[in-house]
């Protein structure tokens, strides 16, 4: 099968990323709370190759906050793979943001790493799942990852429960589910010791070590 390839300008589109320190301070929910660094487009196709083009919609995990190998999607584009782009991510970014901010999407694969920082929210977990399904129908990609979200040291429970009801909702809406952080996360549900900043984020090393698990996700995804 041909895939997409997104081209702007001669050269792949990057996700921009702000240098911002990693100092920053909690928000009151204790999520990181980061300027915004970047809405990425919905730029067209114009070239085909046989990469699978993926775009994202995400918060910090991925629109990450400083160095660009903070994102997995520095690490993720390999051979067979192609981050087109595309999309939208911003940090500290929470689910109806996300939704209010999804543009039409030209991509193979549509990745979605949301949920963080509405951990601590009291919306139940059925209406947040119909944020991620207003944000599939709005960016109109065929095949869909849907990502559990990194441990949450300040409370390990609550991304586990989401994380659970993220996998059933993509088994039911028939999209992928991967979850990147396994190698990254204690029987506890936190982070593995130096895999984390803050005990959000993940470290570099560890940003790259889950582009490993999305990386095939993606692949099989786009086949």
């Amino acid at each position: 099968m041909v895939k997409t390839r997104y081209l702007v300008g001669g050269g792949v589109l990057a996700l921009a990323v702000a240098a911002i320190a990693l100092t920053a301070a909690y928000s009151a929910e204790g999520i990181p709370s980061f300027p915004p660094t970047a809405a990425a487009t919905s730029a067209p196709p114009v070239e085909n190759s046989d990469q699978v083009g993926f775009a994202v919609i995400g918060d910090s995990i991925t629109a990450w906050v400083g160095k660009e190998e903070g994102s997995w999607t520095s690490h993720v584009g390999t051979d067979g793979i192609l981050f087109s782009g595309n999309g939208w991510a911003r940090n500290g970014a929470p689910l109806a943001l996300m939704d209010d901010n999804t543009p039409r999407l030209g991509a193979d694969v549509l990745v979605i790493l949301a949920g963080t920082n509405d951990l601590r929210s009291t919306v139940p977990f059925g209406d947040r799942l119909g944020i991620i399904d207003s944000i599939v129908r709005k960016a109109g990609v065929a095949d869909v990852v849907i990502s559990a979200i990194p441990p949450f040291d300040p409370k390990p429970s609550l991304a586990a429960e989401w994380n659970a009801a993220l996998e059933t909702y993509a088994a039911d809406a028939g999209h992928a589910f991967v979850d990147p952080w396994v190698e990254l996360r204690t029987r506890g549900g936190s982070y593995l010791a130096d895999a984390t900043l803050d005990g959000v984020h993940p470290t570099p090393d560890a940003a790259e070590q889950a582009a490993g698990p999305m990386r095939a996700a993606i692949i099989a995804a786009g086949s």
